[in-house]
């Protein structure tokens, strides 16, 4: 990964920017998404903030909702109100008085997400759809469970051929980065190359939690995973990020393309009896999407295969362990 320190540093460039707020002022979490490159970070700023190790040091009681009001604050809103008037900013019944003139938006910033999204673009471009044939012997599942800022990466293999687990390993390491919609990767792919260098078998590939191509950016998880590994490697999410279904999926079609822009990036796939929501499945790297969706169909007994399953039964029971 290109950019390792950058995700490891991710965190203290953040408390810096919240610093940058001078006293008398206030900013948003809006603001501070935008300083870190995307509007979509703004659910990170307000965790990262509720987080904020050196409350004395990093001013976090300075940020507010975009409409002036307090919004939240770890030490209750009245505590974040006597703060503000102590600096000199007035509130009235929670919200700032003349909130357009105290309001602070010139931040300094290299706009590290930015940074992370060219590294995006230029890697989908070397994605493989391979010419495979989808001879996988030994299937691999990943998950991460989390706790705060630990990640518990579990990974389960199995025999293909006698549809049972064979090795499974959970490792648990730190965690700087926070989740940010489509930003996946940069959190999770550190945790994942941890547990599978754990593995004495080498899969053939390995299933994902997340998405692959089936992304805004054609670069999900799955994808930075067969690419960082050189295994082939099949996207699974949950929810889907972007697309159409184009046909309606349900107990008699269970398999529908999912397009966009009029491309193909991955299926829809309702599969397992007791299943009632798709799951979505789409190629990361070295897989083709027929046999992207072979292999799911073929190990799910449940809604969510089989490998992935119990990688993530297994970092669950490793992370409440730890609790």
């Amino acid at each position: 990964m290109e950019n390792l320190s950058l995700i490891r540093s991710f965190r203290e460039k953040f408390y810096s920017l919240v610093s940058q707020i001078p006293e008398g002022r206030v900013s948003t979490y809006g603001e501070l998404a935008r300083s870190l490159g995307s509007n979509r970070a703004a659910r990170a700023v307000g965790k990262m903030l509720n987080e904020n190790p050196r409350p004395e040091v990093v001013p976090c009681h300075r940020v507010v909702k975009s409409d002036g009001t307090l919004g939240g604050y770890d030490r209750g809103k009245e505590e974040k109100k006597k703060l503000l008037e102590k600096e000199g900013v007035s509130v009235e019944d929670e919200e700032i008085v003349n909130f357009e003139e105290v309001l602070f938006t010139d931040f300094q910033s290299d706009k590290p997400l930015e940074t992370l999204r060219e590294e995006q673009m230029e890697l989908k471009e070397k994605v493989s759809f391979g010419d495979d044939e989808g001879d996988f012997a030994t299937i691999a599942g990943v998950d991460v469970s989390y706790s705060e800022q630990r990640a518990y990466p579990a990974i389960s293999l199995w025999d293909r051929k006698k549809k049972e687990e064979k090795e499974a390993y959970v490792t648990k390491v730190e965690v700087d980065f926070p989740y940010i919609p489509t930003f996946l990767a940069f959190r999770e792919l550190p945790p994942l190359l941890d547990v599978l260098s754990e593995a004495e078998t080498k899969p053939d590939v390995v299933m994902v939690d997340g998405n692959g191509v089936m992304h805004p950016h054609e670069m999900g998880l799955a994808s930075h995973l067969g690419l960082e590994t050189k295994i082939p490697t099949v996207g699974v999410a949950k929810s889907k990020l972007c697309g159409k279904i184009m046909e309606d999926v349900d107990k008699q079609n269970r398999v529908s393309e999912v397009r966009k822009d009029g491309s193909l990036i991955g299926h829809a796939v309702l599969e397992g009896e007791r299943a009632k929501n798709p799951i979505y499945v789409s190629p990361g790297h070295k897989v083709s999407h027929e046999n992207a969706v072979d292999l799911v169909r073929e190990f799910c007994q449940y809604k969510v295969p089989d490998p992935i399953r119990r990688a993530h039964i297994k970092a669950t029971k490793r992370r409440k362990k730890d609790e």
